[in-house]
This record gives structure tokens, C-alpha cells and sequence, in this order.
């Protein structure tokens, strides 16, 4: 999948918050962006990405994660 981006990541104005939870509980309902226990990717939680990608708080937002399973922030919750 992130060989496939790499034409889309090339540009400096396009962001990526790719982790390897096997499901994005962060992105389905907004709640789940701000909590303290948001998956993080160096760092940061998908909400703090977005916002310096979109407020250009920050240079070349491109946070990918390491191979699936191993980002021990996950939740793996899928919300119905």
C-alpha cells in the first residue's frame, strides 16, 4: 500500500497518517481524534497530524508506521 502512494507523497502539500492498526478506529468517529489514548505516530495522534498539515504548522506531515502488527498503540475496535 505505501508503494502506492508514492507519487501522491512526492508533493509537499499532500500529508499522510498511515499506522498499521489493522482497523482506523481513530478515523471513523471524530471523538476518538482528540483522546489522549488516539493511536500516535511519532508522537502524535491523527488529529495533531491533520492540523499541521492543514494549518502548515509543520514542514512535509508524512507519518507512516512500521509493518503491521506492530504499533502497540492500537485499539483495534471496530464501532458498528
Amino acid at each position: 500500500m505505501v508503494l502506492a502512494l508514492n507519487s501522491f507523497s512526492a508533493s509537499p502539500q499532500n500529508g499522510l497518517f498511515i499506522n498499521s492498526c489493522f482497523t482506523h478506529c481513530q478515523s471513523e468517529i471524530q471523538d476518538t481524534w482528540f483522546v489522549q489514548d488516539s493511536p500516535k505516530l511519532n508522537g502524535k495522534r491523527v488529529a495533531e497530524s491533520v492540523g499541521d498539515w492543514y494549518f502548515d504548522r509543520a514542514n512535509n506531515v508524512k507519518d507512516i508506521d512500521c509493518p503491521y502488527p506492530c504499533d502497540k498503540t492500537c485499539h483495534h475496535l471496530i464501532f458498528q
